[in-house]
């Protein structure tokens, strides 16, 4: 029987990369959890262990802020140590730096093994299914593919302008404690009814605009992937572990137009709840390389 090649550099993520748990042994893909903490009640998250749906449902319930804590420096530094009996190469993709601390501490674990291997560390300035199919592409690209690791790193840069969030929320306290909102816009958004439409853009969420009904806001979902031409990727985010009706219908609506791709229902992870609350809806498109 052959064996698979060991890979010569170790890929490593932060636990709200969505990819299944199959593909992260299969690609050697080392994935540390996250913790969010509503209180004093903690809720720990990968793929393994799915602590955000009961995060959302504390969430929705107390209303408290989320706090992210991400794996700290000396998390990164006892898996670097461990890795580095294998190989002295590895590659980091992690959620955006300005939604996560993870980067951050990375970098601050990395500097303890500087002459001693080569760490790449890559702010993926996304989150959720947009991380997770980078984090996949550089697993496919270190398996398959005999190139330096400044190659892999330079294609799975190149996704980054072409991967997409979009969020809308229904509520906006959640957007005020992120310090999207100024307290006089959340006043008056919660007194208009306003439901915000929101995108990712270089690792920040930014409100963009607004409407009045939630329906109306899920046609900005709507409209936004129906600008473009070539979608390779497309995926709804939901708030809630079995599909909502708001996106069942979103679903429905978007195989209408584009009946030849597969449009999963993906539960949002502990970021995007820190940063919207619990009662949000979003997609992620990645449009592919041309």
């Amino acid at each position: 029987m052959l064996q698979r090649k060991p890979t010569r550099v170790q890929l490593i993520t932060d636990g709200t990369a969505i990819i299944s748990p199959l593909r992260l042994r299969e690609l050697n893909i080392i994935s540390l959890p996250i913790e969010a903490r509503i209180g004093n009640r903690s809720y720990f998250y990968d793929q393994r262990t799915p602590g955000h749906i009961d995060l959302l449902r504390d969430a929705a319930k107390s209303r408290e802020p989320v706090e992210i804590i991400a794996p700290s420096a000396d998390d990164f530094r006892a898996v670097f140590h461990r890795v580095l009996y294998r190989t002295n190469k590895m590659l980091v993709i992690l959620s955006s730096r300005h939604l996560s601390p993870a980067v951050e501490n990375a970098h601050l674990a990395a500097l303890d093994f500087m002459g001693r291997c080569d760490i790449m560390i890559l702010d993926s300035q996304t989150i959720s299914v947009g991380l997770g199919l980078m984090v996949e592409y550089a697993g496919q690209l270190l398996q398959s593919d005999d190139l330096p690791l400044s190659e892999v790193v330079r294609r799975v840069r190149g996704m980054i302008p072409h991967t997409y969030v979009v969020m809308i929320t229904h509520t906006l306290d959640y957007l005020y404690r992120s310090r999207k909102l100024s307290a006089m816009q959340a006043i008056l958004g919660s007194m208009l009814n306003i439901h915000p439409f929101l995108e990712i853009e270089e690792g920040q969420i930014l409100p963009l605009e607004k409407s009045r009904t939630p329906e109306k806001a899920v046609d900005k979902l709507l409209e936004f992937a129906g600008e473009f031409m070539h979608i390779q990727t497309l995926s709804i985010l939901q708030n809630s572990d079995e599909p909502t009706k708001e996106a069942l219908s979103l679903q429905s609506r978007l195989q209408s137009i584009f009946p030849t791709i597969a449009c999963p229902i993906v539960t949002y992870d502990p970021i995007i709840t820190s940063h919207i609350g619990p009662e949000g809806l979003g997609l992620v498109i990645y449009e592919g390389l041309k």
